[in-house]
């Protein structure tokens, strides 16, 4: 694995990390709606800057 690689693994689960802190706290504070609709949301932000940026590198590799 290149170092980029594991850098945006890690920098991937870091951001699942912070999403599943933020949903224990806003369930906390709130409901447990909130908490789902905010985990459900970012994570779905998450995984289409995934597939947007493997996209980008794909096209980066062709060229």
């Amino acid at each position: 694995m290149k170092k980029n690689h594991v850098k945006y693994a890690l920098a991937a689960a870091a951001a699942m990390l912070a999403i599943i802190a933020m949903q224990m706290i806003l369930t906390y504070v709130f409901t447990c709606r909130v908490g789902e609709v905010f985990s459900r949301t970012a994570m779905s932000a998450l995984f289409l800057y995934s597939v947007m940026r493997m996209t980008r590198r794909e096209r980066k590799a062709a060229e």
